[in-house]
């Protein structure tokens, strides 16, 4: 599912990477940071166009911390990227036929895409596009080119260690949506090999990513096995989102047992969920940020103690989670 002009996406590397395969004429790209993998899916993506740019901030820093990959330039050059440099350059933008755009907070790596961070962008409007490239051109034109002779340079410069210090704040569970991107490309075989489900649950304010304790509880016996995929959807008790935020995979048969229920959680739980599966995580975000059942078509009403439900709307869900 594209994202459209206004739209707010939260992990664009699958947009980003899907509107550069498609593109007829130009590519531009914006980052001060820019890793080896991303590099890689980007060289792999873009096709033999006669204008690819490339605008960063090479800086001895950056590239000492491991931030801008000197490397990841070359590899780009190597693909009939041009590579310009501003010092100051902190905007993070992508630019594709003057036909889509994006400016977000997400700088070129695997982090700054949906991969650990929490980013936010927006597809630009067509007027926007428009501005937004004008703008661009005025920084090309100023920035200075960046050739083979100071990438080896910058390439040869020592790595430094993180800071003992760390960082300040709790760490949210990472958006890792990769492998869900695997699940989403697999053959239609292997998709026609698993079932898919609607799990129904509670939301834990104490615990909003409770499903990381790596099992879930239900009130009767499930016919969930080994690869199966649970999409949990979370209810309005206690203040839930009602939106499904975390996608599962059963990792072996659900079992009744409620002296595991009762030793985890509680006699209450056991009583009322004796039914155990265990489970892996394969995508996740924070529980307002969840896709909502209408992205597949389904209601409350027709989920009410989970379903099963198939391919298509898997696909939709999972698409709406990782926008």
């Amino acid at each position: 599912m594209a994202a459209t002009g206004g739209e707010i996406v939260t992990f664009a590397r699958q947009p980003l990477l899907r509107q550069i395969e498609r593109a007829k004429a130009a590519i531009s790209l914006a980052s001060p940071y820019l890793t080896a993998p991303i590099a890689d899916a980007l060289c792999a993506a873009a096709p033999p166009l006669p204008r690819k740019r490339i605008l960063t901030s090479l800086d001895a820093g950056s590239v000492q911390w491991g931030s801008l990959d000197p490397e990841a330039l070359i590899a780009l050059s190597g693909v009939g990227f041009e590579v310009r440099s501003i010092a100051n350059l902190h905007a993070k933008v992508a630019l594709i036929d003057l036909d889509w755009g994006l400016v977000g907070s997400g700088n070129l790596t695997g982090a700054g895409l949906g991969g650990g961070n929490y980013e936010m962008g927006v597809v630009l409007a067509h007027g926007q596009l428009l501005v937004a490239a004008e703008i661009f051109e005025a920084w090309w034109r100023e920035a200075v080119p960046v050739t083979a002779t100071m990438l080896a340079e910058y390439a040869a410069l020592p790595k430094l260690p993180k800071h003992p210090l760390g960082s300040v704040g709790p760490a949210l569970p990472p958006p890792d949506m990769a492998g869900l991107e695997e699940i989403l490309a697999e053959d239609s075989a292997v998709a026609a090999s698993r079932r898919y489900w609607i799990n129904t649950n509670y939301h834990s304010p104490r615990d909003p990513y409770w499903w990381r304790r790596h099992w879930v509880s239900d009130g009767s016996q499930k016919q969930y096995v080994e690869n199966d995929l649970l999409v949990i959807y979370l209810g309005k008790q206690n203040g839930g989102p009602q939106r499904c935020p975390a996608i599962l995979r059963v990792t072996g048969p659900c079992r009744y047992g409620p002296d595991f229920v009762r030793a985890e959680r509680d006699g209450k739980a056991a009583e009322r969920w004796p039914y155990v599966t265990p489970v892996s995580t394969l995508a996740q975000v924070p529980p307002a940020l969840g896709a909502p059942l209408e992205a597949a078509g389904l209601t409350y009403h027709s989920i009410q103690r989970g379903c099963e439900i198939d391919r298509a709307q898997f696909e939709a869900l999972a698409a709406s989670l990782r926008i």
